[in-house]
């Protein structure tokens, strides 16, 4: 919360600033697709003919958002960019059992981002090369975990398990660099084209069952807080007891949201161009 504050009140100060003094601020609004960076193992496929690895990064997605920026001068500007991504589905199943329907299981990202960079751009032209480097910061990131599973049960009876669990909790950091175009279309409205790459990783703090089901039914309700939240931690002490009123407990992951793709998007300046 407080790194949010500290940024708005950055964001304002420059806004006042660059309208009071007539120079080049600008405000942006932006749409990016990423693809898998990096991917990482999440896990597999499993049949009785084939086991096979999906690999994937979360940050793959849908990525919007808005900016704002400050020239200092002709090549050199600072950028803060808001978005949202909305990460696609990963998605993998098990039909080893041959006496039960195949059991699926689907993960799915959202991060909002909060991405200052530095814009170095080629000379004042109606079209201008340029590029970025900057950092990522993540926040309020929840990884939701949706699968369906099947129990055996004597007498030829099966039951189906649904259940939703949430990754939550913890910042996240990265890197992103670009390669673009500026597109002057009149002297206050442009567009851009760019590529991305964005480094991060995530490390959530707790895991939340948040529904359960059997046969339809709501048995959230029977499982003790153990079952249903787990915390993630540096170490524990595995001779420790967990008693059925306390979350448990297990070693931290990193999970990968490192992604690439393209950006596109309109740019409206304030002030007069030197």
């Amino acid at each position: 919360m407080r790194t949010l504050k500290t940024t708005a009140t950055f964001i304002i100060i420059i806004i006042i600033t660059a309208l009071c003094s007539k120079a080049q601020f600008y405000i942006n609004t932006n749409t990016s697709y990423g693809f898998d960076l990096a991917p990482m193992s999440i896990s597999a496929n499993y049949s009785p003919s084939k086991i096979e690895s999906v690999k994937s990064s979360f940050g793959k997605g849908l990525d919007f958002g808005i900016g704002v920026g400050y020239h200092f001068n002709k090549n050199l500007a600072a950028e803060i960019d808001f978005t949202y991504l909305i990460g696609d589905k990963v998605e993998f199943t098990d039909a080893m059992d041959p006496y039960t329907p195949p059991q699926t299981e689907q993960l799915r990202g959202r991060m909002y981002r909060i991405i200052p960079t530095l814009k170095f751009s080629a000379a004042e032209n109606r079209i201008k090369p340029y590029a970025k480097i900057g950092c990522v910061l993540g926040l309020g990131t929840t990884l939701t975990d949706k699968s369906v599973s099947y129990y055996s049960m004597w007498g030829g009876n099966i039951d189906k398990i649904e259940e939703t669990a949430v990754f939550s909790g913890g910042m996240s950091f990265g890197f992103k660099g670009n390669l673009g175009l500026d597109i002057d279309l009149t002297d206050k409205w442009g567009l851009f084209a760019e590529i991305n790459f964005i480094s991060q990783s995530w490390a959530p703090k707790q895991l939340e069952t948040t529904s359960y089901t059997i046969n339809g039914e709501d048995k959230l309700a029977t499982l003790d807080q153990r079952e249903k939240v787990t915390e993630f931690v540096d170490s524990y002490n595995p001779s420790v007891s967990i008693e059925p009123y306390q979350n448990n407990k297990s070693l931290k992951i990193y999970l990968p949201y490192s992604s690439w793709g393209a950006n596109i998007g309109i740019k409206y300046v304030f002030g007069k161009k030197e």
